[in-house]
């Protein structure tokens, strides 16, 4: 079943919103034109301006005003990001308006196109400016956002964690105690349970895609199965024997397994939560970033990915029974009505083949599509999610029928 919220033809969808988002990047290579209202969309640091930031930056204080800034580029891949340095009048110094920024934008064509075609494109602008306002966890700060589906333009402005927490982000080979894993589950028990069969979940169009529609989106338009056999054999030394020959098998499963991710009670997903966009803070505290990927689910997608992620195999198998409670008793605190263990638990297992097959999607890329990752964190994350998956018997538990209440 490869089906997501797009029908036609793929090749005619991809070609006409090339042609569309490659006309927006030439016009505004050829006639730039700087940001001066919040209703612009700067993707370059050159289109910022300080009225722009003033706009954006001081709409709580009309007496404040930024006075000066510095820009700096930090890198471009899946979006462009820059850095801000921010400096306000006494009026806006007195409100502790933000002083150190990021930015994370779409300057690029095949940004636009990738984002765009996943319907990602809206994500974490409206994650910042809608949802994390009311959430207390451990997450950057939000403090504008806007997209424009059209042109492909878009803007995530957020708190710099690097210069304000002194973070630093995780990757397989970063150690990850127990500890550590149960402080980013208690954040997302946090937000799921705030958001538990919320309507603010139906207010927001970016929140309208499922696990089931996402992931069927990428395995239309960029080739998920022929991909997902090129990752087979680029990381065959780290997956087990006994996962390769089950590939068909475990790919016809990964549809029921996303059909039950889909299925409620609904609450909002991270959606990206493996260990790569998980980060320690200087005090110590674990938190995610990178909420581009923001929509709605079961619990279970997020929680199998990030254990299945951030764990060494052994480490994994010998804490993960516990973790899962540990979850389920601060979603219960949090709001949600937490399932019970037995529940739970097959929930979980059959949450581990998308953590599976997204990552031989980054690892089986072709030529042509973007480098997400290295190959580092490719063969680690793979190493990981394919045990995990033989493990839990994750085949099994998606064809064994779900228990009322999971």
């Amino acid at each position: 079943m490869d089906s997501g919220t797009r029908t036609g033809n793929p090749g005619l969808t991809v070609a006409g919103t090339m042609a569309r988002y490659g006309g927006h990047v030439l016009r505004e290579r050829l006639t730039p034109r700087p940001a001066t209202t919040p209703a612009d969309i700067p993707v370059r640091p050159s289109e910022v301006t300080g009225e722009w930031l003033t706009s954006v930056l001081c709409t709580a204080h009309p007496d404040a005003a930024v006075e000066s800034y510095e820009l700096h580029d930090v890198s471009s891949g899946t979006s462009t990001r820059w850095r801000a340095t921010v400096t306000y009048n006494r009026a806006g110094q007195e409100a502790g308006l933000p002083t150190a920024l990021f930015a994370k934008t779409t300057l690029g064509w095949t940004q636009r196109l990738l984002l765009g075609m996943a319907d990602v494109l809206t994500g974490e602008p409206g994650f910042y400016r809608h949802l994390r306002p009311h959430l207390e966890i451990e997450a950057p700060q939000g403090y504008h956002g806007a997209a424009d589906a059209g042109s492909g333009r878009s803007i995530a402005l957020m708190e710099d964690i690097v210069a304000t927490r002194q973070v630093t982000f995780c990757t397989p080979q970063t150690p990850i105690s127990r500890a550590d894993m149960e402080d980013l589950l208690a954040s997302m028990a946090t937000w799921h349970g705030r958001y538990w069969a919320d309507p603010e979940l139906d207010r927001h169009a970016f929140l309208h895609k499922t696990p089931q529609t996402f992931v069927g989106n990428l395995a239309r338009f960029a080739q998920l199965r022929k991909r997902g056999r090129v990752g087979v054999l680029r990381a065959r030394t780290v997956i087990p024997d006994r996962v390769v020959p089950l590939y068909d098998d475990l790919y016809q499963a990964l549809w029921r397994s996303l059909e039950l991710a889909a299925e409620g009670p609904l609450t909002l997903l991270h959606g990206d939560s493996h260990i790569s966009n998980a980060y320690r803070t200087g005090a110590g505290r674990m938190g995610f970033g990178d909420w581009q990927v923001v929509m709605r689910g079961n619990w279970a997608y997020d929680v199998a990915y990030t254990i299945a992620t951030g764990l060494t195999v052994d480490d994994r198998r010998d804490w993960e029974r516990d973790l899962l409670g540990f979850y389920l008793g601060r979603l219960a605190e949090a709001g949600g009505s937490a399932p019970d263990f037995d529940d739970a638990w097959l929930a979980y297992r059959q949450q581990m083949l998308w953590p599976y097959f997204g990552w031989l999607l980054s690892t089986g890329r072709s030529a042509i599509q973007p480098r997400f990752q290295s190959d580092s964190t490719n063969f680690g994350m793979l190493e990981r999610t394919s045990n995990a998956l033989l493990d839990l018997d994750t085949l099994g538990a998606v064809r064994r029928p779900t228990r009322t209440g999971a």
